[in-house]
Protein backbone atom coordinates (compact mmCIF):
# COMPACT_ATOMS: atom_id res chain seq x y z
CA UNK A 1 0.00 0.00 0.00
CA UNK A 2 2.73 1.99 0.89
CA UNK A 3 5.31 1.14 -1.80
CA UNK A 4 7.62 4.38 -2.82
CA UNK A 5 5.93 6.35 0.04
CA UNK A 6 8.05 8.29 2.44
CA UNK A 7 8.38 8.03 5.73
CA UNK A 8 7.76 11.34 7.57
CA UNK A 9 8.40 12.41 11.80
CA UNK A 10 7.29 15.41 12.44
CA UNK A 11 7.87 16.96 15.51
CA UNK A 12 5.53 19.93 17.35
CA UNK A 13 2.80 18.26 15.80
CA UNK A 14 -0.09 19.46 17.87
CA UNK A 15 0.26 23.09 16.83
CA UNK A 16 -2.03 24.50 14.56
CA UNK A 17 0.94 23.99 11.64
CA UNK A 18 2.01 20.91 12.53
CA UNK A 19 -1.47 19.30 12.94
CA UNK A 20 -1.98 20.52 9.35
CA UNK A 21 1.20 19.16 8.09
CA UNK A 22 0.40 15.90 9.80
CA UNK A 23 -3.01 15.66 8.21
CA UNK A 24 -1.64 16.55 4.65
CA UNK A 25 0.93 14.33 4.34
CA UNK A 26 -1.35 11.44 6.02
CA UNK A 27 -3.20 12.40 2.75
CA UNK A 28 -0.53 12.12 0.36
CA UNK A 29 -0.11 8.58 1.72
CA UNK A 30 2.99 8.63 3.71
CA UNK A 31 3.62 6.82 6.41
CA UNK A 32 4.17 9.32 9.63
CA UNK A 33 5.22 8.96 13.21
CA UNK A 34 4.59 12.51 15.20
CA UNK A 35 5.63 13.49 18.36
CA UNK A 36 4.50 16.20 20.73
CA UNK A 37 4.88 17.32 24.05
CA UNK A 38 1.00 17.05 25.08
CA UNK A 39 -1.45 16.10 22.45
CA UNK A 40 -5.39 16.48 21.94
CA UNK A 41 -8.66 15.43 20.46
CA UNK A 42 -7.92 16.45 16.97
CA UNK A 43 -4.69 14.71 17.00
CA UNK A 44 -5.84 11.62 18.70
CA UNK A 45 -9.03 11.46 16.22
CA UNK A 46 -6.30 11.78 12.92
CA UNK A 47 -4.29 8.95 15.16
CA UNK A 48 -7.60 6.58 15.47
CA UNK A 49 -8.64 7.53 11.23
CA UNK A 50 -4.99 6.67 10.05
CA UNK A 51 -3.67 3.95 12.35
CA UNK A 52 -1.86 1.43 9.85
CA UNK A 53 -0.33 4.72 8.83
CA UNK A 54 0.69 6.57 11.88
CA UNK A 55 2.41 5.97 14.83
CA UNK A 56 2.45 8.97 17.73
CA UNK A 57 5.32 9.22 20.66
CA UNK A 58 4.28 11.41 23.81
CA UNK A 59 7.21 12.94 25.37
CA UNK A 60 9.74 15.88 25.43
CA UNK A 61 13.15 14.87 23.10
CA UNK A 62 15.03 17.85 25.25
CA UNK A 63 14.58 16.10 28.32
CA UNK A 64 17.55 14.00 28.87
CA UNK A 65 15.29 11.72 31.71
CA UNK A 66 12.76 11.52 28.90
CA UNK A 67 12.45 8.28 27.42
CA UNK A 68 10.92 9.65 24.01
CA UNK A 69 14.19 9.05 22.00
CA UNK A 70 14.24 5.24 22.77
CA UNK A 71 10.40 5.09 21.88
CA UNK A 72 11.42 6.81 18.68
CA UNK A 73 14.37 4.77 17.77
CA UNK A 74 12.12 1.99 18.36
CA UNK A 75 9.67 3.08 15.76
CA UNK A 76 12.50 4.12 13.45
CA UNK A 77 13.71 0.31 13.77
CA UNK A 78 10.60 -1.42 12.85
CA UNK A 79 9.10 0.92 10.08
CA UNK A 80 12.46 2.26 8.64
CA UNK A 81 14.70 5.58 9.40
CA UNK A 82 12.74 9.12 8.20
CA UNK A 83 13.36 9.84 5.17
CA UNK A 84 12.12 13.90 5.95
CA UNK A 85 11.72 15.19 9.33
CA UNK A 86 9.78 18.40 9.73
CA UNK A 87 10.05 20.35 13.18
CA UNK A 88 7.40 22.45 13.41
CA UNK A 89 7.69 23.38 17.20
CA UNK A 90 7.96 27.17 18.28
CA UNK A 91 7.26 29.83 20.79
CA UNK A 92 6.30 33.58 20.06
CA UNK A 93 4.36 34.51 23.15
CA UNK A 94 3.41 32.40 26.26
CA UNK A 95 -0.19 33.07 28.10
CA UNK A 96 -0.82 33.55 32.20
CA UNK A 97 0.69 30.40 33.44
CA UNK A 98 0.81 30.12 37.62
CA UNK A 99 4.52 30.44 37.24
CA UNK A 100 4.12 34.00 34.97
CA UNK A 101 1.10 35.99 36.26
CA UNK A 102 1.25 38.37 33.14
CA UNK A 103 1.22 36.84 29.73
CA UNK A 104 5.04 36.96 27.65
CA UNK A 105 4.75 39.06 24.68
CA UNK A 106 7.66 39.73 21.80
CA UNK A 107 8.96 42.64 23.28
CA UNK A 108 9.15 45.89 21.47
CA UNK A 109 11.85 47.95 23.40
CA UNK A 110 15.17 47.13 25.07
CA UNK A 111 14.05 47.96 28.37
CA UNK A 112 10.92 44.83 28.18
CA UNK A 113 14.01 42.31 27.26
CA UNK A 114 13.91 39.83 30.19
CA UNK A 115 16.45 36.81 30.77
CA UNK A 116 13.72 33.83 31.30
CA UNK A 117 11.42 34.60 27.87
CA UNK A 118 14.68 34.85 25.79
CA UNK A 119 15.86 31.55 26.70
CA UNK A 120 12.31 30.44 26.20
CA UNK A 121 12.39 31.46 22.86
CA UNK A 122 15.70 30.23 22.16
CA UNK A 123 15.21 26.69 23.87
CA UNK A 124 12.03 26.43 21.77
CA UNK A 125 12.74 28.05 18.12
CA UNK A 126 16.73 26.84 18.30
CA UNK A 127 17.57 24.27 20.86
CA UNK A 128 14.26 21.95 19.92
CA UNK A 129 16.13 21.37 16.38
CA UNK A 130 19.57 21.18 17.47
CA UNK A 131 17.95 18.08 19.91
CA UNK A 132 16.10 16.71 16.82
CA UNK A 133 19.61 16.77 14.55
CA UNK A 134 21.90 15.09 17.43
CA UNK A 135 19.44 12.19 17.55
CA UNK A 136 19.21 11.71 12.83
CA UNK A 137 23.00 12.16 13.74
CA UNK A 138 23.04 8.71 15.06
CA UNK A 139 20.76 7.33 12.97
CA UNK A 140 22.43 7.37 9.27
CA UNK A 141 25.03 5.65 7.83
CA UNK A 142 27.09 8.11 5.03
CA UNK A 143 25.32 7.54 1.75
CA UNK A 144 21.85 7.48 3.34
CA UNK A 145 19.71 10.24 1.72
CA UNK A 146 17.42 12.12 4.10
CA UNK A 147 15.86 15.67 4.53
CA UNK A 148 15.96 17.92 7.94
CA UNK A 149 13.29 21.05 7.99
CA UNK A 150 12.93 23.89 10.10
CA UNK A 151 10.25 26.18 10.28
CA UNK A 152 12.11 29.84 10.84
CA UNK A 153 10.51 33.28 9.90
CA UNK A 154 12.01 36.17 7.92
CA UNK A 155 12.00 37.91 11.42
CA UNK A 156 14.77 36.02 11.89
CA UNK A 157 16.82 37.45 8.81
CA UNK A 158 19.44 39.62 10.00
CA UNK A 159 19.37 41.83 6.66
CA UNK A 160 16.05 41.94 6.21
CA UNK A 161 15.11 43.70 9.56
CA UNK A 162 14.48 47.26 8.95
CA UNK A 163 11.78 47.48 11.75
CA UNK A 164 13.57 46.53 14.92
CA UNK A 165 11.44 44.77 17.65
CA UNK A 166 10.39 41.15 19.00
CA UNK A 167 13.71 40.96 20.07
CA UNK A 168 13.77 37.50 21.69
CA UNK A 169 12.09 35.90 18.55
CA UNK A 170 14.41 37.44 16.23
CA UNK A 171 17.41 36.43 18.22
CA UNK A 172 16.09 33.14 18.57
CA UNK A 173 15.11 32.38 14.61
CA UNK A 174 18.81 33.97 14.02
CA UNK A 175 20.00 31.77 16.00
CA UNK A 176 17.82 28.95 14.28
CA UNK A 177 19.50 30.27 10.72
CA UNK A 178 22.79 29.79 11.95
CA UNK A 179 22.57 26.60 13.53
CA UNK A 180 20.63 25.29 9.52
CA UNK A 181 23.64 27.01 7.90
CA UNK A 182 26.34 25.59 10.40
CA UNK A 183 25.22 21.74 10.40
CA UNK A 184 24.61 21.70 6.65
CA UNK A 185 28.54 22.41 6.31
CA UNK A 186 28.85 19.55 8.56
CA UNK A 187 26.41 17.13 7.00
CA UNK A 188 27.79 17.86 3.81
CA UNK A 189 30.82 15.98 4.43
CA UNK A 190 29.33 13.29 6.68
CA UNK A 191 26.17 12.63 4.82
CA UNK A 192 26.33 13.77 1.30
CA UNK A 193 22.92 13.09 0.06
CA UNK A 194 21.30 14.78 2.63
CA UNK A 195 19.80 18.04 3.16
CA UNK A 196 18.65 20.14 5.83
CA UNK A 197 17.19 23.16 5.52
CA UNK A 198 15.09 26.69 7.02
CA UNK A 199 11.82 27.65 5.47
CA UNK A 200 9.58 31.04 6.22
CA UNK A 201 6.21 29.35 6.41
CA UNK A 202 4.05 33.04 6.11
CA UNK A 203 1.99 34.50 9.11
CA UNK A 204 -0.75 31.45 9.49
CA UNK A 205 -3.78 31.57 11.18
CA UNK A 206 -2.91 29.82 14.56
CA UNK A 207 -2.97 30.15 18.26
CA UNK A 208 1.27 31.37 17.44
CA UNK A 209 -0.25 34.09 15.59
CA UNK A 210 -3.19 35.02 17.16
CA UNK A 211 -2.62 38.23 19.40
CA UNK A 212 -1.04 40.02 15.86
CA UNK A 213 -3.52 39.32 13.17
CA UNK A 214 -5.17 42.73 13.68
CA UNK A 215 -1.86 44.19 11.86
CA UNK A 216 -1.81 41.39 8.95
CA UNK A 217 -4.28 42.10 5.39
CA UNK A 218 -6.59 39.26 4.82
CA UNK A 219 -4.51 37.53 1.79
CA UNK A 220 -1.17 37.82 4.05
CA UNK A 221 -2.90 35.58 6.86
CA UNK A 222 -2.82 32.13 5.38
CA UNK A 223 -5.05 28.76 6.52
CA UNK A 224 -2.78 26.45 8.13
CA UNK A 225 -3.79 23.51 5.33
CA UNK A 226 -2.50 26.22 3.04
CA UNK A 227 1.31 26.78 4.60
CA UNK A 228 1.18 22.87 5.40
CA UNK A 229 0.59 22.64 1.19
CA UNK A 230 3.51 24.72 0.31
CA UNK A 231 5.65 23.30 2.94
CA UNK A 232 4.95 19.94 1.75
CA UNK A 233 5.72 21.09 -1.54
CA UNK A 234 8.78 23.09 -1.05
CA UNK A 235 10.17 19.97 1.36
CA UNK A 236 9.48 17.65 -2.31
CA UNK A 237 11.57 19.47 -4.41
CA UNK A 238 14.69 19.43 -2.15
CA UNK A 239 17.72 18.31 -3.03
CA UNK A 240 21.11 17.66 -0.97
CA UNK A 241 22.24 21.15 -3.82
CA UNK A 242 19.51 22.83 -1.43
CA UNK A 243 21.26 21.83 1.59
CA UNK A 244 21.78 25.20 3.98
CA UNK A 245 19.40 27.20 2.53
CA UNK A 246 16.59 29.26 4.02
CA UNK A 247 13.06 29.27 1.63
CA UNK A 248 10.23 31.37 1.58
CA UNK A 249 6.79 29.12 1.50
CA UNK A 250 7.22 29.90 -2.85
CA UNK A 251 9.97 28.34 -2.61
CA UNK A 252 12.84 31.24 -3.21
CA UNK A 253 15.69 31.36 -1.44
CA UNK A 254 15.55 34.43 1.74
CA UNK A 255 18.76 35.97 2.96
CA UNK A 256 20.17 35.31 6.08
Amino acid sequence: MFEGKKKVWIAGANGGLGLALTEHILAQGHLVTVSTRRTSQALLQLQASHSTQMTCVLGDLCQQRSNTQSQLMAIFEQYGLPDWTINAAGLLHAPQSKQSPKAKMPEKRLSQITESFLVDNIHANAYTNVAIAQLLDTLYKRKDPFHFLCLSAMVGSISDNDSGGWYSYRMSKAALNMFVKTLSIEWQRRFPQACIAAIHPGTTNTSLSAPFQHNINSDKLYSPQLSAERIYRVLSTLTPADTGQFFHWDGTTLPW
